[in-house]
């Protein structure tokens, strides 16, 4: 069993690829509430509690949308993506299970620091640039405290897009949830850190492969960013 906690479009997704071999249980927040510890510890023991333990959790929920929600309030943003991260993933080490860890490219620093590297590597010295991406940051600090778990830092775009326009001036190695879920289940076993993106173009590039949508001018707004996947190639043999 691969437990997976949020109901927003990854775990959606993801729960799409259930089987009967492995089967994929999304935890909602009227399901299991991460910001509290007791709560989430009941509700992992009880999946222990079943035949069919849960060998992984996928941690999806976090306080994303809208991202501004991070500035307007700071305080629920760390109590959701890092508090929450934390309970869960105590809970996860206290039972066994591996714990994968969505994260985001925001952790990067942007194109504006002149130090940037022409490619983010998982090495690569980290600087969000907005709230947002501290707060998964944080959560990033709290996953590298678990033994054995896996930190994706994953590129995701809602299509369809949920903004009236796509920015041409702004690059990023997108990625829709549909094509980031079967490959999040095949890099499971894997531990570290792991870009995991698709090509690098502006957004509004990536947009209008898939719906009609307005130009717009992203600068001051969002960063760009450059992701290098060449380790995310070789370990799916690419």
């Amino acid at each position: 069993m691969i437990l997976v906690t949020g109901n927003g479009t990854l775990s959606k997704e993801l729960v799409k690829l259930s089987t009967d071999e492995t089967s994929i249980v999304s935890l909602s927040k009227k399901t299991m509430d991460i910001t509290d510890e007791y709560v989430v510890s009941d509700v992992i023991k009880k999946y222990m509690m079943t035949p069919d333990k849960p060998k992984y959790l996928i941690h999806s929920a976090a306080l994303t949308k809208p991202m501004e929600i991070n500035d307007t309030n700071p305080i629920e943003s760390l109590s959701v993506n890092i508090v929450g991260t934390a309970n869960v993933a105590r809970t996860c080490h206290k039972y066994g299970i591996k714990f994968i860890y969505i994260s985001t490219d925001f952790v990067y620093p942007s194109r504006e620091y002149n130090y940037m590297p022409l490619s983010h590597t998982e090495d690569t010295p980290l600087k969000p640039s907005n709230n947002y991406g501290w707060s998964k940051l944080g959560g990033e600090c709290v996953t590298q405290l678990v033994s054995d778990s896996l930190i994706l830092r994953c590129a995701l775009c809602d299509i369809p897009f949920r903004h009236s326009v796509a920015f041409t001036d702004v690059y990023r190695n997108s990625i829709t949830h549909k094509d980031i879920a079967p490959l999040i289940l095949k890099l499971k076993d894997e531990i570290g850190v792991i870009n995991l993106a698709d090509d690098n173009k502006t957004v509004y590039d990536f947009v209008s492969q898939y719906q009609e949508i307005d130009k717009g001018s992203g600068k001051g707004i969002a960063p760009s960013l450059r992701l290098n996947t060449q380790k995310l190639k070789e370990l799916l043999g690419e």
